[in-house]
Parts: C-alpha cells; sequence; structure tokens
C-alpha cells in the first residue's frame, strides 16, 4: 500500500504516522506541484483541512488515478478540503474528537478570562495602573453559572466535563443524547429557552449549511443580560455583527472568539476594539501533546484496518457537500 501525506509546513508533527506504519510505503509532498507528480499511484491521500485550496484541489483531481481509493484529513474540520472539491467515489474520513481535550481547554481559558475580566487587568498592567475598583466589580464566576454549550461532539462533551469541575451547571443545545456532565439537552428548535436561562454560551458546533449563522440577534438578546460568549466552532456560526452590537449595548458582557468570520480578520474589524473581547488567532489546537498524537494514531489504525477490509470508515465525510 502506498500513501502520499501532504506537509505543507515544517516540523508537522503528524509526520510521525509515516515512522509508526512502516507496513506503509509514504511519501510526503510539501506544495501543490508536488502533490501533482506524486499522487498518481496511491492508495491513501492524507491531508489537513488547513493547507486546502484551489491549487491543491486541482493537482489532486486532475493527477489522481482510480488507485485512490481513500482520502483522510488530520484535522476534525474539513470545510476547506470540501470548498476545493474532493474526488467523487472515494472514501473520506476525518480526525473528529482527536483533539477534543486540548480544544475544550482553550474553550475554558477563553470562558475563564473572560469572566474573570483578564482583558482589562492586562490592560492595567500594559498602562503600569492598578485597576483594582474598576475591575473588582465587574468579575463574574464560573461557581453557581449556567453554561450552554452548543453541540455535544467531542469538543462539546469536553469542555462540559470540565467546566462542571468549577461548579457550574451545564445545559446543552444539540442532536445528541444525554452526558453525564450535562444537566440537561435541548433540541436546537427550543435555543431560545435554553439561551434565556444561561450566563454564558460555549459554541462548539460543527460547520455546516444548517448552523450558518445559528447564533444571531435573536439567540444573543435571549442569552441573559451581562452573558458570555465563546466560539470554538466556526465564525460563521456566529453572526458577527448582531455579536458587536450586543456588546457595544452592554447585553453580551464579553466574548472569547478562537475563530471570526473571515479570517485573518480585516485590521478595521470592529472586534479589535472592544475591550471585552478576547480575540485568540484560531490556536487552539496549538500545543497539543502525546494524548492527542495518540488518538490519532489509534483512530489510523483502526480506519486503516477498516479500509482493507473494506469496511465503513469511523468519522466518515460526505464529499458531496462540497
Amino acid at each position: 500500500m502506498r500513501a502520499l501525506f501532504c506537509a505543507f509546513h515544517k516540523g508537522d508533527r503528524l509526520l510521525r504516522l509515516t515512522e509508526d506504519f512502516s507496513e506503509i510505503e509514504w511519501l510526503v509532498a510539501h506544495s501543490p506541484a508536488e502533490v501533482a507528480a506524486k499522487i498518481r499511484d496511491v492508495d491513501v491521500l492524507i491531508l489537513n483541512n488547513r493547507i486546502c485550496g484551489p491549487d491543491l484541489g486541482a493537482a489532486i483531481r486532475d493527477n489522481m488515478t482510480s488507485r485512490l481509493e481513500w482520502i483522510h484529513f488530520v484535522t476534525s474540520g474539513v470545510e476547506l478540503g470540501l470548498a476545493m472539491g474532493l474526488p467523487a467515489g472515494i472514501s473520506v474520513s476525518c480526525a473528529a474528537g482527536t483533539n477534543g481535550p486540548v480544544l475544550a481547554e482553550h474553550a475554558v481559558t477563553l470562558l475563564l478570562a473572560t469572566m474573570r475580566r483578564f482583558a482589562d487587568i492586562h490592560r492595567g498592567q500594559a498602562a503600569h495602573e492598578w485597576r483594582r475598583r474598576d475591575i473588582f466589580g465587574a468579575i463574574r464566576s464560573l461557581e453557581g453559572a449556567r453554561v450552554c454549550v452548543i453541540g455535544l461532539g467531542a469538543v462539546g462533551r469536553e469542555v462540559a466535563r470540565k467546566v462542571r469541575a468549577f461548579d457550574a451547571d451545564v445545559i446543552a443545545v444539540s442532536r445528541a443524547g444525554a452526558d453525564p456532565n450535562v444537566s440537561r439537552v435541548y433540541p436546537r428548535e427550543r435555543i431560545l429557552e435554553a439561551l434565556s436561562r444561561s450566563d454564558a454560551l460555549v459554541v462548539c458546533v460543527n460547520s455546516e449549511s444548517s448552523t450558518r449563522r445559528l447564533v444571531g440577534a435573536r439567540e444573543l438578546a435571549a442569552l441573559k443580560p451581562g452573558g458570555f460568549v465563546v466560539n470554538m466552532a466556526r465564525g460563521e456560526i456566529l453572526d458577527e455583527a448582531a455579536l458587536v452590537a450586543a456588546l457595544r449595548s452592554g447585553h453580551v458582557g464579553g466574548a472569547g472568539l478562537d475563530v471570526v468570520d473571515g479570517e485573518p480578520p480585516e485590521p478595521d474589524n470592529p472586534l479589535f476594539d472592544i475591550p471585552t473581547v478576547i480575540l485568540s488567532p484560531h490556536v487552539s489546537g496549538g500545543g497539543s501533546g502525546e494524548g492527542s498524537y495518540q488518538r490519532q494514531r489509534a483512530l489510523f489504525v483502526e480506519n486503516l484496518r477498516r479500509f482493507k477490509a473494506r469496511e465503513g470508515l469511523l468519522n466518515p465525510v460526505d464529499s458531496s457537500l462540497g
């Protein structure tokens, strides 16, 4: 079996896969041009969503042969891969869930930082000012608060588990079933009811056509006054203009955003200048350690077995959605 690993960035930690699976003949490509030259005789293609674009899509489609049967994304997100156009009739899988604990750690960090007013604290430090009087009364605690998690996938479940450790109540809006760390799960049709009971919102749901602008002006207005918003999913799920308006009015007390609608944001994006916002430049997956790699490896082990046995893959992706 021959596989092509697309590693466009130096030091890609997941290149370890090429060392751990010596039974596979590995090729490595560092650019779309190298993909075009090497893809003709491979059975498996390894992709990272972040490197996907029109040039890579064309290199794959124009040079692949019928030998290619499986495309595996080492990322949970696949939207850029779908947008560039994946070949029809090929099995596609992704690494959803393998980085869940790390992403959830970042989500809780953003939630705590906004509630504990770390942006104000940092500005005071940068200005060499001791702003205790201004900051003390604005700080909020997770203890006794109610946090609504939208999306109970791998990240959402980990967020719920970690937030519960701070003695908060966690509810969720999800199509998934019950979770031991969630006191109540609402269907998406009752999102306004769930938010009306919540002091904070953490968005973890997958990006798809049905979730675009899932959280808009009505949903933000339903959140308790002074509530907090964290977005760990994709920028297009949250109506950015509505969020800016809610932040400026004070109805939303603060936001921690690892994603925005259109990355990187333009320098004049108002989110840069709203003092109650913490902008994290889509780095929540950073710092992934051995645990994340071992989950990646275990997933690939099982999907490789399934691929050889002609069984359905874990974390399948419908490539027709692109």
